[in-house]
């Protein structure tokens, strides 16, 4: 999917090391996700405006940006979950427009806004998460163990989710984002609203 418009933009190789790159916009087997020109409009407002980008497979790739700026719009139309105004993308290989049901199956996605079910437990909410990816059986027990013991919830597995702490909800829903192993996540700001030393931890 060739692209003739580039963007600057942010590759994050360490917590301490960054550095900033202009890349051809082409889907080929060592890019993870290919965006071009991508634009959505809602009304006369424009929220994304044709943004341009190709992330690696392994790399880890973060949005800068103010508040409005569309980010999260952004990732909600890689996953699938809003559809474009004009241009396109590809998400494992995947077209964002006419196969975003086999991109959300095969992604994690953790939205900005706490979205996990809060009259369930923690535990109920890893299981209904582990039966909408169709785990089962004994990778559904596995999975399970692991994200309770990834989130330092597993002797709090039947608590309501409601009653918990920021920083466990947030490291409950990434749990659930991965609990399939996708081998594509998106992270839409997953420390927000969580006190520092929980941001740490997470």
């Amino acid at each position: 999917m060739p692209c003739g418009g580039h963007v600057m933009v942010a590759r994050f190789l360490s917590a301490n090391d960054f550095l900033f790159s202009k890349s051809a916009m082409v889907d080929t087997p060592e890019n993870a996700v290919v965006v071009c020109d991508l634009e959505k409009r809602f009304g006369a407002f424009v929220a994304v405006n044709r943004v341009s980008f190709s992330v690696r497979r392994g790399e880890i790739f973060g949005f800068l940006g103010p508040n409005g700026a569309g980010k999260s719009t952004t990732i909600r139309m890689l996953c699938g979950i809003l559809r474009p105004t004009s241009g396109s993308g590809m998400v494992g290989g995947l077209d964002i427009r006419t196969q975003s049901e086999e991109i959300k199956a095969r992604i994690g996605y953790m939205s900005q806004k706490f979205s996990l079910y809060q009259d369930l437990t923690v535990e109920e909410n890893i299981d209904f998460y582990s039966g909408i990816y169709r785990l089962s059986g004994e990778e559904r027990r596995k999975r399970k163990e692991w994200v309770l013991g990834m989130a330092g919830l597993s002797e709090h597995r039947k608590r309501l989710t409601s009653v918990l702490s920021g920083g466990w909800k947030q490291r409950l829903a990434l749990g659930c984002a991965i609990v399939h192993q996708p081998p594509i996540v998106f992270l839409d700001e997953p420390t927000s609203g969580v006190d520092p030393l929980s941001r740490r931890r997470f």
